[in-house]
């Protein structure tokens, strides 16, 4: 189910003649967000953390683009994120040549690739996890190859793309100069398409990161992923289950790892319309001690989305119950969003 509530873009594109790109064009979104978290228990409401926040971001995104002499086409691209918070500036860019078998290039969470940081899950706004704030469901800092500056090469086959992504200082943002900072590298590999069945959308990946050269506490981080997902008519189901752990080497070998399973389903009403579900269950596995030894949590969430179109005007209106939040015992919250999103 496609039937996005949120997209209405307006794509500005110019022709620059005698410029080295043939082709420009450029983009922009405002997202906007009303959020609340409660704690069930008042006296976890402490700290600051629960309460309701107005926040937003805005993107600009430019892509440029032209033909090669051997007959790939090269294509360019960045986006500039300003939000509430530091750090906004140009966070995402790319540069890939391809053709109608393959590409490779360089890219920072822009451009083509598999980016297993996303999800074939159906949902209407965002997933459950981003609406409960704090919860352990799923962690980029395991995978997130794609959301750091990388080389990638992909093929395109069985109805979609085989990816392979390599990052040698993984989780950082370099400059031009690509002065290393000793940070781990990571690679990954995985899949996103269709397997040539029409209505299915399947994602499987893995990936991997080295021990930093200058860490004495952490060791190898591994990821895997596989989600499927089936479009019929007005309704869309799919989930995913995603494991991730790291090896801790300062007390001894303890493996801290953790499985989180999500099931989706969505309705899609009418044009104007569409309706979502989703459940997710964690379990973590956490090493204590010399010895090893492991403690187990789990947290559950629930969450109900309703995405309407009002007068070309896309909001979703979400609601959502955490059990154990961040693994805690007796640590329940729920939390609402209303959040509209328009691209230009």
């Amino acid at each position: 189910m496609n039937k996005k509530l949120l997209l209405s873009t307006a794509l500005a594109s110019v022709a620059l003649t005698g410029s080295a790109l043939a082709e420009l064009s450029i983009s922009a979104n405002t997202e906007v967000t009303l959020r609340s978290l409660a704690y069930d228990q008042t006296s976890n409401d402490t700290g600051g953390v629960a309460g309701t926040a107005l926040g937003q971001e805005t993107n600009i995104s430019i892509k440029g683009g032209k033909d090669l002499d051997n007959g790939m086409s090269l294509a360019m691209g960045g986006n500039v994120e300003m939000d509430n918070k530091s750090g906004s500036g140009m966070r995402e860019v790319s540069m890939v040549a391809s053709n109608d078998s393959m590409y490779i290039g360089y890219g920072r969470d822009h451009g083509v690739g598999v980016d297993l940081d996303g999800s074939v899950a159906p949902h209407v706004g965002d997933q459950n996890d981003t609406l409960s704030q704090g919860s352990d469901a799923f962690s980029s800092a395991y995978m997130d190859v794609h959301g750091s500056d990388h080389l990638k090469l992909g093929f395109n086959l069985l109805g979609g793309t085989l990816a392979v992504a390599y990052a040698p200082n993984f989780g950082s943002q370099e400059a031009d100069s690509g002065t290393p900072t000793g940070g781990d590298s990571a690679y990954s590999v995985g899949y996103q398409g269709n397997l040539g069945i029409e209505g299915l959308s399947v994602q499987a990946g893995y990936s991997e990161s080295d021990t930093a050269a200058n860490s004495a506490t952490v060791g190898d981080k591994e990821y895997s992923k596989i989600g499927v997902a089936y479009n019929f008519g007005q309704f869309a189901v799919g989930g995913d289950i995603q494991d991730y752990g790291v090896t801790t080497t300062n007390v001894g070998t303890v493996a801290n790892g953790a499985q989180a399973t999500r099931i989706n389903a969505t309705f899609a009403a009418s044009d104007n319309l569409a309706i979502g579900i989703s459940h997710t269950e964690t379990e973590e596995s956490l090493g204590s001690g010399a010895t090893g030894y492991l403690t187990q949590k789990e947290e559950e969430i629930t969450a109900i989305t309703v995405g309407y179109n009002i007068a070309g005007m896309g909001f979703n209106f979400s609601y959502a119950e955490t059990e154990n939040l961040g693994g805690a015992n007796g640590v329940d919250t729920t939390s609402w969003q209303i959040q509209t999103k328009q691209s230009f």
